[in-house]
């Protein structure tokens, strides 16, 4: 009976469903973005030219089975003094290795809000 019971566990963990793992290089949809994911850091480059776009330190506020938010800090220097902006990313399975990514935000110091929509998908 136990090893019964001890099979059936093995098996159910199987088939469980992992949560969102983040690492490596995704391009967007229109191949003009590249979305890197390393350690607790998001690099945005241009796809072509690998010219940074945007840096963020990712704090990670939930993950499961389906979706991943993170609070976003990108730090920047503006009129000889740094600020940051925060943003909330929230990165959602698909399918295929396919993923949308969502940032929402604005800058601490000026009025910008953002919210930006990508379909990103792992190229390694």
């Amino acid at each position: 009976m136990r090893k019964l019971l001890l099979l059936l566990l093995l098996t159910c963990g199987c088939f469980e469903a992992k949560a969102v793992e983040l690492d490596g290089n995704y391009l967007s949809q229109s191949g003009e973005l590249l979305f890197r994911f390393k350690g607790d850091s998001l690099y945005v480059d241009i796809a072509q030219s690998h010219r940074n776009v945007s840096a963020f330190k990712l704090v990670k506020k939930s993950n499961g089975k389906k979706t991943a938010t993170f609070n976003a800090f990108e730090s920047y220097m503006q009129n000889g003094s740094e600020t940051y902006r925060e943003v909330l990313i929230r990165v959602t399975r698909l399918k295929n290795k396919k993923f949308l990514l969502e940032y929402f935000g604005k800058d601490k110091d000026r009025e910008y809000n953002s919210n930006e929509r990508y379909t990103i998908k792992l190229i390694d």
